[in-house]
């Protein structure tokens, strides 16, 4: 869904889930691409796959992003958020969600007449890495299937250990994300669903941290990242619901 309307200014890579792709290059419109192929069953072990990747060159990229083959994004976004990450020093990013996406939190949608807005974290969705940062997780990606707890623990995490903190949504670059939001509850083949990786993930950060930087244990980062309260209650859930169609007819009605 890579909308190719400019020229890039960064390095496309393809990545083949189904493991049977041999060819090292392929044709999109007029661009070639290289092919990274194996055999996954969720991000995660995409998340590993390009680390092992990546790690066998001398130097990182400057930036890695994981774009979801769901997400409707143009090459020129791509282009002027990678420039604005260089003009701002961004360390972390994704562009902003268009208001009729599929998404669970508010935060990460499209706020107008801002370039960017800062948060704790983004989403696996479509997130952009510093690349010594993306590489900093590659023996943390191992093992994780489905992703879940390598956005709101795992790098966050390693922005404090590495001093490389600055995260945001870019909202001069907008995208759309297509397909419905998954349950965390399918079994994966490691035995676990992705809320219990989520956990597992949670409690590797917090080994991390209090051996690394127990200090962080004090601060506001810590009781955000680790004990505010992160998915909506049965009665949010319902409001939700019932405010979601509200809201859209009266975009509608004025």
């Amino acid at each position: 869904m890579l909308h190719l309307d400019a020229v890039p200014e960064f390095e496309l890579m393809l990545f083949d889930y189904s493991g049977r792709v041999t060819a090292a290059e392929q044709r999109v419109g007029k661009l070639r691409c290289r092919v990274l192929s194996g055999a996954t069953e969720c991000k995660g072990e995409i998340y590993s796959a390009l680390a092992r990747h990546l790690g066998e060159r001398a130097e990182p990229p400057e930036y890695v992003a994981l774009i979801d083959d769901d997400v409707v994004l143009t090459v020129s976004g791509i282009n002027y958020a990678l420039h604005l990450a260089r003009c701002i020093g961004i360390d972390c990013f994704s562009p902003a969600l268009s208001h009729d996406s599929e998404y669970t939190h508010r935060w990460t949608l499209r706020l107008p007449n801002r370039l960017f807005h800062a948060t704790d974290w983004v989403e696996v969705m479509m997130p952009f890495y510093r690349g010594a940062l993306f590489l900093a997780g590659a023996p943390y990606y191992e093992g994780n299937v489905s992703s879940w707890g390598i956005d709101k623990y795992l790098m966050p995490t390693l922005q404090q250990l590495l001093g490389t903190e600055r995260t945001v949504i870019v909202d001069a670059v907008m995208a759309t994300h297509t397909r419905p939001i998954t349950s965390g509850m399918k079994v994966y083949r490691n035995g676990l669903t992705a809320e219990q990786e989520k956990q597992h993930m949670k409690q590797l950060c917090l080994e991390l941290i209090e051996q690394r930087r127990p200090e962080l244990m004090q601060g506001e980062w810590f009781k955000r990242i680790f004990r505010q309260r992160h998915s909506r209650t049965l009665g949010q859930r319902v409001l939700l619901g019932i405010g979601r169609p509200i809201r859209r007819w009266l975009e509608r009605s004025t």
